[in-house]
């Protein structure tokens, strides 16, 4: 799934093919994806700008937003005219230019989504966002309040997204691996000390992985990840191997070493984490 990295990378590269062009069309390919009524035509509108907030990404018209989440095989691109449209296209955006804004999905399970809002509508679900991690008001005492509030597993609650906007399954594994904290920590329970400690990470780990992201192509590719998706490989800091605990939705890569005190999780959804 595309989280802050990745969405920051790609509002920078659509930015400067769309900022300013016209609206000719908006075309829905696929109905299930459009989950809000349009009864205004987005004809004529200009794209002012394109904004990430979270896991969505916010296409600013003259008179109305469309918010989009891709979810985990959602993607978005600019393409040319002559492009072929591929058949995982679920809507166009047709420019005046001929540029096409094509939003697609490669998978049959159809979770991508797109909201339409006139403007000054509210849409909930992007207002109930948490702070975003990159942002001045993220800071290590906003945090210090966040964890206190419940008593989370640290990998659940850095992927609650009313908490923290925009880290997911992949982030949360490398920042805890970065902090040297278990997954399976209680939130409430972290010290002074480990607070700041996971805040450094959590802006290290975002702020290292857009610079890594924008060296790349391909937006779907996170090769250049320490941990995440390594299992079997050797920590880059102490060495020892790379495990995974394994869940239904998702998979949590740590190191025994780094993170667990040497205690090696068992694989298996009902196990006794240790902390």
């Amino acid at each position: 799934m595309p989280e802050l990295p990745e969405l920051e990378v790609i509002k920078e590269r659509l930015g400067p093919f769309i900022i300013g062009k016209t609206v000719k069309e908006f075309k829905v390919l696929k109905p299930y994806v459009l989950k809000s009524y349009l009864g205004d035509d987005l004809r004529g509108e200009k794209i002012k700008s394109i904004r990430r907030r979270g896991k969505y990404l916010e296409f600013v018209l003259s008179d109305h937003s469309m918010h989009v989440h891709l979810m985990i095989h959602g993607s978005v691109q600019c393409v040319l005219p002559s492009a072929k449209i591929r058949k995982s296209a679920n809507a166009l955006l047709i420019l005046e230019d001929g540029a096409v804004i094509e939003f697609s999905e490669k998978t049959a399970k159809k979770r991508m989504s797109l909201y339409i809002k006139k403007k000054g509508e509210v849409y909930a679900r992007v207002e109930n966002l948490g702070v975003e991690p990159l942002a001045k008001a993220f800071t290590v005492d906003r945090l210090s309040g966040l964890v206190k509030e419940e008593r989370k597993q640290l990998k659940n609650f850095l992927c609650r997204q009313s908490k923290i906007a925009g880290i997911g399954n992949a982030y949360a594994d490398e920042i805890l691996w970065k902090a040297g904290l278990s997954p399976f920590k209680v939130s409430a329970d972290l010290s002074s000390m480990e607070i700041g400690t996971l805040h450094h990470a959590i802006v290290d780990v975002l702020s290292w992985a857009i610079q890594e992201v924008r060296k790349t192509n391909r937006i779907d590719k996170r090769d250049f990840l320490r941990i995440h998706g390594k299992k079997g490989q050797k920590c880059p800091k102490c060495g020892d191997t790379i495990r995974i605990v394994s869940f239904s939705q998702s998979d949590t890569y740590y190191c025994s070493d780094c993170q667990t005190s040497g205690h090696k999780l068992k694989d298996r959804r009902m196990s006794k984490f240790y902390r």
